[in-house]
Order: structure tokens, then C-alpha cells, then sequence
């Protein structure tokens, strides 16, 4: 057996498979290509695709390959910019729950077509991902083929780097538990409870729509949360990896294991964890005309998973910075206030500080000013404690006063580093 190796992989890389079985073969027949299955790297160790059992997330680590399958790993041509590749991953994300479509799958390969379903296979969830961006990978992102998608002219291939894995590592994989394996079989678990008084809903977003629709289907809807088991999924990781979230035990740990995880876990400092707080910032909106007990507990949900995303951040840091401060230093994620991609991540999670950073902006035509005050000068200090203070929020441009004024608040400040 073989694996992928992780850190070869970026968010955005798309993977191709030519997977074994009947369906794999029959795909590959019709559209005399080389691969029959697409999916797309979303964040470190962690890639989504569209399958029998619709569209999951699942752990790099866990992708196995026999030893004489074909892989084939690509990347967009151009550089891609945080922002778009926000949009890509973002769009991926937002399709977990959603349907497989099997003869809109059939269709992309004999070139016959209909008017799309909101369903999805695995070609069509990349191709979309990518149109939501701006990408054009191929003329028809709704019915395309692996193999089409794979020729696009806009992707190149890059070399596979893969790994052997062991009879008996496959086996301990096999029988671990694991975070994000839990989370499919919980998302799986939970569609297809609310499926049975909602048929139409393919995703969370069809949820928060039906919600709104029907307060009457609540109670049903606060039981399928219970019953999937995602309300307290988070505590699987922590049970498996109580010093990833506690300092005092972080400090216990050397090797370099430990270094590598650390460095993983910094360069996706904020990003990493992004999409609690703004699934979170969402839910509050929703909640405030739509009162519904299952908000209240997705809320609760997306307020402990953004503290955990903080922990693990911050334990990865104080680790870092006592052992190997140069590395702290030059993999560090660090989100430059009033760029682009700041204002894009503020402007879901904290309307308020988006307006009133960009009127500073735009005052005095110039990035480099207090995000507060409009004042200069200014400098930049990433939020160490944003999920406690102002979820969701990587950094600020603050003057002396306003430094002193958020320190008095609360806030754990950190001057960026200098690169």
C-alpha cells in the first residue's frame, strides 16, 4: 500500500485516481482516460470529494492506494490569490452533506445533457469549486469528466510524492479513531435524519433555509443533532491529542514529530480554523430573526470549536517559540490588516470593523493606518486570543492609543514578525 505524502499538497491542488472496482473501469472505458475520480485539497491533511456516500471530508493520511494504482496530483498554472483560493476552498466546504448524483455522473461521460440537479459528483464539485473563483477549467464545469478536467489547460501535473505504508500501520489506521472520519459518519448520520422530514435539503445551508421556513420541523432538527453525534465530535481530538490543546503538556514533548505538527499547525495559523468563526458569525445573524433551539446548539457548537482552534494554535505557538524560534518566525501565518484577504475574512465576521477599517482606508488612502482610529502611525499585531475577543478576526493596524485602549480590553496582542 501507498500514501500521498501531506506536505507535498496544498490547499487548492487537485488529486486524480484511477480506482479500481466496476464503476472506476466503466468511467474510464467511455472516456478513454487514464483516471476516473477527482477530488480537492481544502487544508493541510484534509481533502474533499464527491462519492456514493456524497460529498465528505476526509484525512490525507487515510488515502490509501495499492502499490500499482495510479495517482496523479495537479495545481492551477497561474498563482492563485488568498482570496480565491478562499473562494475555492470555501465552496467546497459548503457542499459537505450534498447528494452524489450517479446519472448526472453518467451523463458527463457520453456527453448527454439536462438541466443540472443541485446534486453532485466528483468532477462537477471540482470544476464549480474552481468557477467560483473565476477559473475556467473546462467549458461545461456541470457535466465534465475526471479525465476532461484533468486535461484542462489551466492545471498542471506535478510529481506524485507518495510513501510506502506497512500491513501493520494500515491496520492501526484502520482501527483508530479519527477526527475526521468521525465527522463524515456524523455528517452522513445527520443528512439522512433530516432528509426523512426535509427531502430537499442537500446541504447546511439548505438547512439554515428550511429552518427559517418551518420553525414548527425544529425539535426534529435539534434530535438529528443529538442523534449524528456532531455536537460533541470535537472532544474525539482532544481524547486523542490532549497536549495538541494544553500547554503544560505540549511542554512535556520533544522530537521531531512534534516540531513538524507544530510548524503544520502555525502556517495555517487563522485560516485553519476560519470557517468555525464564520460559520459561527452566521448562525448569530440567522439566530437574531429566527430564535430556534437548534441554532442555539449549533452556536454553542462553533463557539467551542473556535476556542479549540485557538488552543491548538497557541500551543503550537508557545511550543515553537521555546524551541525553535526561527522556524516560529518564518512559518508563522501571518493575515496583513486592510489586505485583501483581511477584509474578506472581517467582513463576514465582524461587519462593524470592516466598514469602519475601510472608511480609515479610504480616508487616508493608505493601508498602513489604525483600524480603529484612522490614525498614523500604525502598526500590525496579530490577535493571540481573537476566539475569546472577537472571533474570527487574525490581526489589527493599531496606533499607540488604541493598542493601550484593546490591551484594557482584553486583548492579547503580538507585533507581527518582521519579513
Amino acid at each position: 500500500m501507498k500514501r500521498l505524502i501531506g506536505d507535498s499538497i496544498r490547499p487548492g491542488d487537485i488529486l486524480f485516481s484511477a480506482r479500481r472496482g466496476v464503476s472506476g473501469k466503466i468511467v474510464r472505458g467511455v472516456t478513454w482516460g487514464e483516471v476516473s475520480h477527482a477530488m480537492i485539497c481544502v487544508q493541510h491533511s484534509s481533502f474533499i470529494d464527491s462519492t456514493m456516500e456524497g460529498v465528505l471530508a476526509h484525512n490525507i493520511q487515510r488515502l490509501f492506494f495499492e502499490d500499482d494504482e495510479s495517482v496523479f496530483h495537479f495545481r492551477l498554472r497561474e498563482g492563485v490569490s488568498p482570496e480565491k483560493l478562499a473562494a475555492i476552498t470555501e465552496y467546497a466546504r459548503s457542499q459537505v452533506g450534498t447528494r452524489y448524483s450517479l446519472p448526472e455522473a453518467a451523463r458527463s461521460v457520453i456527453a448527454v445533457r439536462k438541466p443540472r440537479s443541485r446534486q453532485q459528483f466528483c468532477s462537477r464539485l471540482v470544476a464549480q469549486a474552481y468557477g467560483k473563483a473565476g477559473f475556467e477549467l473546462v467549458p461545461d464545469p456541470d457535466y465534465c469528466s475526471p479525465e476532461v478536467l484533468r486535461n484542462s489547460p489551466l492545471l498542471q501535473e506535478l510529481p506524485v510524492q507518495t510513501e510506502t505504508v506497512s500491513k501493520e500501520e494500515f491496520e492501526w489506521w484502520s482501527t483508530s479513531d479519527n477526527a475526521i472520519e468521525k465527522s463524515k459518519e456524523a455528517y452522513k448520520t445527520l443528512f439522512k435524519r433530516i432528509r426523512e422530514f426535509a427531502p430537499d435539503v442537500e446541504n447546511h445551508d439548505d438547512l439554515l433555509k428550511f429552518r427559517a421556513r418551518h420553525p414548527d420541523a425544529d425539535p426534529y432538527v435539534v434530535e438529528a443533532l443529538h442523534d449524528s453525534g456532531l455536537l460533541d465530535l470535537w472532544q474525539v481530538d482532544i481524547d486523542l491529542h490532549p497536549s495538541r490543546y494544553d500547554h503544560t503538556l505540549m511542554a512535556q514533548q520533544r522530537g521531531e514529530s512534534v516540531r513538524h505538527y507544530c510548524i503544520s499547525t502555525v502556517r495555517e495559523a487563522y485560516t485553519g480554523g476560519i470557517r468555525y468563526a464564520q460559520n459561527l458569525a452566521t448562525l448569530k445573524r440567522v439566530f437574531k430573526d429566527f430564535p430556534r433551539p437548534s441554532l442555539e446548539l449549533e452556536i454553542a457548537l462553533y463557539e467551542t470549536l473556535t476556542r479549540n482552534h485557538q488552543s491548538r494554535r497557541e500551543v503550537a505557538y508557545s511550543w515553537l517559540r521555546a524551541h525553535h524560534p526561527d522556524d516560529l518566525a518564518q512559518d508563522m501565518e501571518q493575515i496583513a490588516p486592510h489586505s485583501p484577504e483581511w477584509f474578506r475574512v472581517v467582513e463576514v465576521v465582524d461587519a462593524n470593523l470592516n466598514a469602519l477599517s475601510k472608511y480609515a482606508v479610504q480616508q487616508e488612502d493608505s493601508p498602513y493606518v489604525c483600524s480603529t482610529c484612522g490614525d498614523q502611525p500604525a502598526h500590525a499585531y496579530r490577535i493571540a486570543n481573537e476566539a475569546d475577543v472577537n472571533p474570527g478576526v487574525p490581526s489589527l493596524s493599531l496606533c499607540e492609543d488604541c493598542l493601550e485602549i484593546r490591551r484594557r480590553m482584553g486583548y492579547i496582542l503580538d507585533p507581527f514578525f518582521d519579513r
